[in-house]
């Protein structure tokens, strides 16, 4: 452990260890509500019927969880308790809830509130990651699924409400602590788990209630992916450099394949501070503070291949996939130089034959760091001014800061010296041949990328709100009127860097560079990695990226007599008949050779010398020196978002029927800053066979935009008898655009390749947002039955048809730049290149609509089951062997929740499976926009606790009990794209209460 990361974790303990000072007991919580019965949350029963009664007596449709006990979640993850709800389906960072879907809208499309107040996020858009938060401080959470006049406005899909606990609802002195170990089964290590709560009410006039949560994880996660398809010609023959190989039409073949052993060291500490007072019977104050930290050091360690042509031995199936193929080696001739052209040892002055692109064998570093720091301070005021009049004030301020560190991209690689093979499996891929030829000599690696970047976020929210509402006497079916203001002003930062593209990082790339063997040693993952799939490497090569960059960044080191390698390539070159385009002798003599080889090698020099003369006083003391990333003024933005809102809602009552009427009118005005890029010049590197871009920050640029909407709704809830229930809700509601695509700005990226008959292809992107994008607008109709046949037992059916304009999709266009274009680092002049330019723009409408089935039994023996069935459909639901640009991401056409609990005196067990089927992860996030679809999952997930006595209790959790392993795929579940195992985590502790 560093001193700084210790330094980091004594901050953020010391902080958060305000809010309490020792784990202490519990009573139960008695909530009360006006429509509610008076339940006492205990156990698993008295959970699931407290979430059983919120909705019974709601106006709209609405689904919750509540805390089994006050400060006992029903699951580790509050993510992973809203999943047991019908319609909600979540996605895992290393098997981990971290977002939600709600009827198949992902998460940008839902709204998370912390006691209804918004929340900032840690990433560029609005969705919300629930590993921020501590389970253990939430006392329930409520997703609602059809919209009021009176909710903030923003969800299409559904708003989740998590609330905190407070001092006035507890029973005088209130104290909890819980402590648990937490085993992760492929790491093999147990970490710890802590809560802690105490809180007083005194006589309800005065309430303090302080929560603190911490948890220390270790997670790792063994994954192989596919870096997309590309759409390309292949040798099915197997002979590469025949006169006339066999070449098929254009198919869709692997672009790369990489194994990753990610490890992570996660911490999170969490606390709340809430005080009340009640200085009349008719008012109170509520002033309240939540603080989160999470840090998260993510490393990966990855062997991988970049396929460039030519692939030989090639076949292909039905759906054009490539599904296995043969390399050609990369033959070392001698430090940093490769055999490139051979015409037999006949002499320079004959012409010789261009060699394939031969296969690199690369390892990589990759870390991204996550340092996020989340604080809520609000104050809420609700008076009731008169039997008939009631106010509620609420203000609150919000901050995110998201730190990433000096995030680590590189690569060095050794060239393989005989072909190699590759081959998709049933299930992902299979490496050929031995481990040696895979991972070949420490003394042949050598550098091709050193890079590291920063992504920093910062998210500022401050609402205001005033919430009135009015109850009439004798009005008749109108019952009360509610009325408010509410306003908004959310600015979200995104400051980037990374080290300089075209003076460092191409410094040290294209294959020239030897790593020293010193740095290397071998990892070998404990148990072997992914051993069920076989044709995987269990051992290889890493290094530490700061000895890399140490060795590279000291003049002294030797790396300077590496220039010699440019010398001998281009001479190498002239003795084997190297040739131009045009098919004729590159050198015409000797004497021009030798030329071109020292005007190589001092270019290459004098490249590596102003790299390491390179200085920078804004990373002055960070221990990478030249490589640590600057800021890119083209690579950051900033948005602020304006919002103003009013809305008038009446609520009416009959004697069998309520419901309510209303519109909600809001206002939102968009500013947003950043930088323009531009493209310096695009280098092709020969023994590497490839290329890329530099590009660079342009002029400042800022655009604004502004929209009105009118969002009426209507909810109706009829008693049909005793215990059935219909409602039937009409509602517009609206989702923002992502933050992230509303900057001004455009990036660019591009890779040139030599092809299979040698010419060069160039792959060019321009990734541009937009500021005009209009929101999601969604009609809604919902219709819902409900029969409750026992206090604890219900059985419920719920339709829903959405209607949406203005659905965001990528559109694009062709673009062609002038740029200047360096061969071996020789400008040969401007030549054109041409780019696929895209912007999200409002071009589609959209519709979803799906069924709901939910059931909860409780038998008099103790035991239980709750079970719900989801079905979604969309026409924007992507179709097998298509490519949807617009598909709805996050939904499911299936998800099903089944679970089974037992509860008898002091023993409580709960049994769960969660199951989704296949979903869009993202519409054109993989190479050429082709989609990223997970395959259908499930998961059990199980617990159990046993009360000792009366104060202390002891339990048991698993999470992913059989150890199930994710799969990812694009357009045909055969054209793979991941396969990972996050492994199984498993809970002992103990909890306590006096």
């Amino acid at each position: 452990m560093t001193k700084n990361t210790q330094q980091f974790k004594v901050n953020k303990l010391a902080l958060a260890l305000i809010a309490v000072m020792a784990p202490m007991s519990f009573n139960a919580i008695a909530q009360t509500n006006d429509k509610t019965e008076v339940i006492e949350i205990k156990g698993i029963k008295g959970s699931l019927v407290q979430s059983l009664n919120n909705k019974r007596f709601d106006s709209s449709v609405v689904d919750g969880i509540s805390a089994e006990d006050i400060g006992k979640f029903p699951d580790q993850n509050v993510a992973e308790s809203l999943q047991r709800i019908t319609g909600v389906t979540i996605d895992r960072s290393a098997g981990e809830g971290t977002t939600v879907s709600i009827r198949g809208f992902g998460p940008e499309f839902n709204t998370v509130t912390l006691n209804n107040r918004v929340v900032p996020t840690d990433n560029g858009g609005r969705a919300f990651s629930f590993d921020l938060l501590a389970s253990e401080l939430i006392s329930g959470a409520d997703v609602y699924k059809t919209a009021e006049a009176s909710r903030v406005e923003g969800s299409i899909g559904g708003l989740v409400n998590v609330k905190t606990a407070k001092p006035l609802d507890l029973e005088d002195v209130t104290a909890a602590g819980s402590i648990k170990g937490v085993y992760d089964s492929l790491v093999g290590k147990t970490n710890p788990s802590l809560s802690a709560l105490v809180g007083k009410n005194f006589d309800d006039k005065f309430g303090i209630l302080a929560t603190f949560a911490y948890q220390q994880r270790d997670a790792r996660a063994d994954r192989i992916s596919v870096g997309g398809y590309r759409r390309d010609t292949v040798i099915t023959s197997n002979d590469p450099n025949a006169a006339n190989p066999t070449v098929s039409d254009p198919v869709w073949r692997p672009q790369s394949a990489v194994q990753s052993l990610t490890t992570q060291d996660r911490e999170r500490i969490g606390s709340t501070i809430t005080a009340q007072w009640a200085p009349s019977d008719n008012l109170v104050l509520t002033a309240d503070l939540i603080y989160s930290a999470l840090e998260v050091k993510d490393n990966e360690a990855n062997l991988s291949r970049w396929f460039s042509n030519p692939l030989y031995n090639a076949v292909i199936d039905e759906n054009d996939t490539v599904r296995s193929f043969t390399r050609v080696p990369k033959p070392l001739v001698s430090q940093g130089v490769y055999q490139l052209w051979d015409n037999g040892g006949q002499g320079p002055e004959v012409a010789g034959r261009a060699l394939g692109t031969g296969q690199w064998n690369s390892s990589s570093q990759v870390s991204d760091s996550r340092d996020v720091e989340t604080t809520v301070v609000g104050f809420n005021a609700k008076w009731q001014a008169s039997d008939n009049l009631e106010l509620d004030f609420d203000i609150h301020k919000s901050t995110t800061s998201a730190r990433s560190g000096n995030n680590s991209r590189v690569t060095l690689a050794n060239p393989t010296q005989v072909p190699t093979n590759f081959a998709l499996s049933d299930e992902a891929f299979k490496w050929e041949g031995e481990e040696i030829d895979f991972v070949g000599l420490p003394t042949n690696y050598y550098a091709n990328n050193v890079q590291f970047t920063k992504d920093d976020r910062d998210d500022d929210v401050f609402e205001f709100r005033l919430d009135a509402s009015y109850s009439f006497d004798d009005m008749g079916p109108l019952a009360s009127v509610d009325t408010g203001l509410y306003y908004s002003d959310r600015e979200k930062i995104a400051s980037n860097g990374e080290n300089p593209f075209g003076l460092i990082v191409r410094a040290f790339s294209g294959f020239h560079y030897n790593a020293p063997a010193s740095i290397l040693s071998e990892v070998s993952p404990r148990g072997g990695f992914l051993s069920d799939q076989g044709g995987l490497v269990d051992n290889w090569l890493a290094y530490d990226v700061q000895d890399l960059v140490d060795f590279f960044s000291n003049p002294n080191s030797g790396v300077k007599d590496q220039v010699q390698g440019f010398y001998d390539q281009v001479i190498h070159n002239y003795e084997n008949g190297a040739t131009a385009r045009d098919g004729s002798l590159l050198y015409g003599s000797r004497a021009e050779a030798e030329a071109a080889a020292e005007a190589a090698r001092a270019t290459a020099l004098q490249k590596l010398e102003d790299a390491q003369a390179f200085t920078d006083e804004r990373t002055a003391g960070n221990p990478l020196g030249i490589f640590a990333p600057v800021p890119r003024a083209d690579k950051s933005w900033r948005v602020n978002e304006q919002t103003q809102a009013f809305y008038l809602q009446a609520n009416l009552e009959g004697d069998s029927w309520s419901g309510n009427i209303g519109a909600r009118y809001i206002t939102t005005e968009t500013e947003s800053f950043g930088s323009g890029s531009i493209v310096s010049q695009i280098d092709f590197d020969s023994a590497g066979g490839g290329g890329s871009l530099t590009s660079a920050s342009g002029q400042n640029v800022s655009d604004t935009s502004d929209y009105n909407k009118v969002l009426p709704s209507a909810n109706f809830r009829y008693e049909i008898g005793d215990d059935i229930l219909l409602r039937l809700g009409y509602s517009k509601t609206l989702t923002r655009p992502q933050l992230s695509s509303l900057r001004p700005t455009k990036n660019f990226s591009g890779r040139l390749t030599r092809e299979q008959d040698g010419n060069i292809s160039f792959d060019g992107t321009i990734n541009g947002q937009n500021i005009n994008l209009r929101p999601y607008l969604s009609t809604n109709i919902d219709a819902s039955l409900e029969w409750y046949y026992s206090d604890d037992s219900a059985v419920t059916l719920a339709y829903f048809d959405k209607s949406i304009k203005d659905w965001i999709a990528t559109g694009s266009q062709t673009t062609v730049l002038s740029i200047p274009y360096f061969i071996d680092g020789v400008n040969t002049g401007n030549q054109d290149f041409t780019f696929e330019e895209t912007l999200p723009i409002n071009i589609e409408d959209s519709d979803a609509k799906g069924i709901e089935l939910a059931v909860l039994h409780a038998f008099d023996n103790g035991f239980g089951l709750q079970a719900n069935y989801t079905y979604m459909d969309s026409s924007s639901a992507a179709t097998p062997g298509e490519v949807t640009p617009g598909a709805l991401a996050g939904l499911s056409k299936d998800s099903v929740n089944l679970i089974g609990f037992y509860e008898s005196g002091p023993f409580q067990a709960r049994l769960a499976y969660n199951w989704r089927s296949d979903y869009v992860n993202c519409a054109t996030c993989s190479r050429n926009r082709q989609p990223v679809q997970t395959e259908a999952y499930g998961q059990f997930d199980a617990s159990a606790s046993y009360d000792i006595n009366e104060n202390i209790s002891v339990f048991v959790e698993a999470v992913n009990l059989t150890d199930e392993d994710r799969r990812q795929y694009s357009t045909f579940t055969s054209r793979f794209l991941s396969y990972e195992d996050t492994g199984a985590r498993f809970s002992l502790g103990v909890r306590a209460s006096f």
